[in-house]
């Protein structure tokens, strides 16, 4: 074998491990749901056109993320020591610890399938802010023309972390639908849910008219 051969089998050795970590990465952004295989889960990394929420004149807290409830609640502790539990504002994710409401997610069915696809589109988000924000240091942005606190006395809050929106993340991603409640950024979040759905990406899947 001359050396131009043995430069070329290393090079084809490189791209298929290559290959392999593409697969493999793509592999774990999926979930199931009855017969249906949900996909297209968008990444964080992937660049938006997110407002920077310290030029909107939202007041900010800063805290250490001590537990993930679920896709859209989480505890922070505070500087002071104190724990308030985290509403992510604008955004609702599938239940994962009571019963599923299909009818709150436009063209999902009401039926078995539809629920557990639901179920997991939940888990999938609860495990995606799990990985993404357990234990870490977040930034808590209170929207100056949405509500501080929700019916249940929790913090209403845009959760940021790395210099991104989780809030809209989940929304653009496909792990989570826009909460019809007013707040600065409503409109872009409804957008990113309209990409979402488009693209048929997470829970947008579950849909009976989601596209062939």
């Amino acid at each position: 074998m001359t050396m131009l051969d043995k430069k070329q089998c290393r090079m084809n050795a490189r791209l298929a491990v290559v290959g392999l970590i593409a697969l493999a990465v793509l592999a774990g952004c999926s979930f199931g749901g009855g017969d249906r295989t949900v996909t297209g889960i968008e990444s964080f990394t992937e660049t938006t056109g997110e407002q920077p929420w310290h030029e909107a004149g939202a007041k900010t807290i800063d805290g250490t993320v001590v537990e993930v409830i679920d896709g859209d609640t989480i505890d922070v502790r505070l500087a002071n020591g104190t724990i308030e539990r985290v509403r992510l504002l604008g955004i609702d994710t599938p239940e994962t610890h009571v019963e599923v409401q299909p009818d709150e997610y436009e063209g999902v069915p009401d039926t078995e399938d539809g629920r557990t696809c639901l179920r997991d589109a939940g888990e999938a988000a609860s495990e995606t802010v799990e990985n993404r924000l357990a234990s870490e240091r977040v930034t808590l942005f209170l929207d100056p023309e949405g509500d501080t606190r929700g019916g249940y006395g929790r913090l209403l809050a845009i959760v940021v972390h790395d210099n991104r929106s989780i809030n809209y993340q989940l929304v653009r991603g496909g792990y989570a639908r826009l909460y019809d409640t007013e707040f600065t950024m409503r409109d872009e979040y409804a957008a990113a849910e309209r990409i979402a759905r488009d693209g048929n990406r997470g829970l947008w899947t579950c849909r009976s008219d989601q596209p062939a």
